[in-house]
């Protein structure tokens, strides 16, 4: 005879009846935590990552001549009070890099639109920007 089969024995051993709402409670509290938890961490992440400090978009390039090549870009900074600097890459046929220019972007405006001449030691394809901060 199983101690669980009957009321009896269920009560000489201390076994509780198992409700349904006993069994639910335990992993509804666990589920609702993570719940909060990882869903204010996804709205602060969706929030923080959607807004970078500095985001740069190439609009076009133009090889002046073998010596040297003009690049026209876009910038938008969260931060207008501070200066920012970008540096900029230009190219040959094989991905070697024959130029570079940091281009310094002055304090207030948040958004501007540049173009730089690169000069550089070598026949260049095609510029791009390498990284801004």
């Amino acid at each position: 005879m199983d101690r669980h089969s009957t009321p009896y024995l269920r009560a000489r051993y201390g076994i509780a009846e198992r409700t349904f709402a006993r069994r639910v409670k335990s992993w509804v509290i666990a589920a609702v935590a993570l719940l909060l938890i990882g869903g204010a961490w996804l709205i602060w992440s969706a929030d923080h990552f959607a807004k970078p400090e500095i985001s740069s978009t190439l609009i076009s390039f133009h090889a002046d001549n073998e010596r040297q090549i003009s690049i026209r870009y876009y910038i938008n900074v969260r931060t207008a009070s501070k200066t920012h600097q970008c540096v900029l890459i230009a190219s040959d046929y094989q991905a070697n890099t024959v130029g570079q220019v940091t281009d310094l972007i002055p304090a207030g405006a948040n958004s501007y639109t540049r173009n730089i001449t690169i000069p550089t030691r070598a026949p260049a394809v095609a510029a791009s920007i390498d990284h801004c901060s």
